[in-house]
């Protein structure tokens, strides 16, 4: 979808440039109210019916020539000034629209082989069938302590004047950015993007999905449900925080916990504490193995460099809200791991808990065992990678918290697409919409205002020698000789 999003931001519509104080021009964020108005006004306006190609009739179908039509009419609704809508480049979103499976080629036989197009095409002879998967959400009202809204199994299909409604988590998606925008300075937005994908990692697919009883259930199904046996039956806050990260371990670790616990439940001196040393070895395991991916993805390094830069200036209120906005982007399924990782290292971490080294205080195994497993980026020191644990330790009970400014943006702009008012693409924040003319022009001015500072500092520093400052000054002349020439004037002769 972040792919797609580029592609239709080339036709300069609603693209936003984010102004840095740095003054280095930065890649234009495309708001996702304008991708979700495209799928919805495309599903609303193509004729879909029966259609005839090739002697063979197709069911459910659209043309292609008539996809480009209806995407032209939303694009010049949306243009902007300046903005150059041709033909082909709306031909490039439909391309993208197709790899992004909006909808599919419907197959044909030519020769009696299957011929299936991958290459959109501006064709009345080319079939496209949309893709029935692709739902939207029934858009309701959110209360001000709802931290999600979860689509309806069986929605209704979305009526012609909601048919620009972006679907909700789309919306929390966008004003948790925009709100984060206002608060730390990020050079690429395409990590932070990147991370909200609902794509689930292929090792955390181990989770219990038996709800039905009338199954027969798999041995490693029959040990999980042993354990939160277990767990229920435990007020020990130690054990069940310990207990509850085992949803998110894979079979063979659990298995084997499981046979061994029973050697801890009579009631014998001592064997609370084995159970609880047994607990932690196997979730040590587990999160200290060289495959296991950091909770916090590597694709957000620049956010976690702004958050340690307000811990280390003091700025703590502002460091959680960035941090509150930071996990809201992540995958459910990832936020609610970390929650309960957290949790458990914060009651392993106290003094006056089990012994888990012999060697160093419980705070310090704790740290040396997890901190890799929360955040481990090669952009960050170890010293930011600490700093950033402690204080997400520190504050457990308030870093999964939403602020309150955040529901309310969201709560506004679900409740004025419901009674079908266009929102507000831009709002109160440090982005403004401008045109691909600007946005080239004021790429172009920030690169030479980046390029004159360089030269001056090649010219003005006394470290170099004058070979040296020669050799720097003939590289750069070559490669920016414009630049070069208006620094120097008269003189750019004689100082090569």
């Amino acid at each position: 979808k972040t792919s797609a999003i580029l592609t239709i931001s080339c036709l300069g519509l609603s693209v936003y440039h984010v102004h840095m104080s740095s003054g280095v021009a930065v890649k234009p964020v495309q708001s996702t109210l304008l991708w979700s108005s495209l799928i919805s006004h495309l599903r609303s306006n193509v004729t879909v019916k029966r259609r005839r190609v090739h002697i063979k009739s197709h069911s459910d179908c659209f043309l292609g020539s008539e996809a480009v039509d209806v995407v032209s009419k939303l694009c010049i609704f949306f243009k902007i000034e300046d903005a150059d809508v041709t033909r082909d480049k709306v031909v490039c979103v439909c391309q993208a629209l197709l790899d992004c499976s909006v909808f599919e080629a419907v197959g044909t036989k030519v020769f009696g082989k299957d011929k299936k197009q991958v290459v959109f095409q501006d064709s009345k002879s080319a079939l496209y069938r949309l893709d029935t998967t692709v739902k939207f959400n029934r858009l309701n009202t959110p209360t001000a302590d709802s931290s999600s809204l979860e689509p309806p199994v069986d929605g209704p299909s979305p009526s012609p004047s909601a048919s620009l409604s972006p679907m909700v988590d789309e919306v929390w998606q966008e004003q948790t950015l925009l709100h984060l925008l206002k608060l730390v300075e990020l050079p690429l937005l395409d990590g932070v993007l990147q991370c909200s994908q609902k794509t689930p990692s292929p090792c955390k697919t181990h989770t219990l999905v038996h709800n039905n009883p009338d199954l027969i259930y798999s041995s490693n199904h029959l040990d999980r449900q042993i354990l939160k046996a277990f767990r229920d039956s435990q007020e020990d806050e130690w054990l069940c925080a310990a207990l509850d990260c085992l949803d998110f371990l894979p079979d063979q670790p659990v298995v084997e916990l499981s046979r061994g616990l029973p050697h801890c439940f009579p009631e014998a001196p001592g064997s609370c504490n084995q159970c609880k040393q047994l607990l932690y070895e196997t979730l040590v395991k587990h999160y200290s193995h060289s495959d296991q991916p950091p909770l916090l993805p590597q694709h957000m390094t620049d956010v976690y460099t702004a958050i340690t830069d307000l811990l280390v200036n003091a700025k703590l209120a502002t460091a959680l809200e960035a941090l509150q906005l930071c996990l809201k982007l992540l995958r459910p399924g990832c936020r609610e791991e970390l929650r309960r990782l957290l949790t458990f290292m914060a009651l392993a971490a106290e003094p006056q808990g089990i012994k888990l080294d012999k060697e160093v205080e419980n705070r310090i195994a704790v740290k040396k065992s997890f901190s890799k497993a929360i955040l481990h980026s090669k952009g960050l020191s170890k010293e930011k990678e600490d700093l950033m644990v402690v204080f997400m330790l520190s504050n457990i009970q308030e870093i999964f918290k939403i602020p309150g400014a955040l529901h309310k943006e969201v709560s506004d702009k679900l409740a004025s697409l419901v009674q079908g008012k266009q929102p507000d693409v831009t709002g109160p924040t440090l982005c403004q919409q401008v045109s691909s003319r600007t946005y080239s022009a004021s790429t172009k001015t920030n690169t030479n205002q980046e390029l004159w500072t360089l030269l001056d500092s090649i010219h003005s520093d006394s470290k170099l020698s004058s070979k040296q400052r020669k050799h720097l000054l003939e590289q750069f002349y070559q490669a920016h000789p414009e630049v070069f020439n208006q620094y120097f004037g008269d003189s750019a002769v004689s100082v090569l």
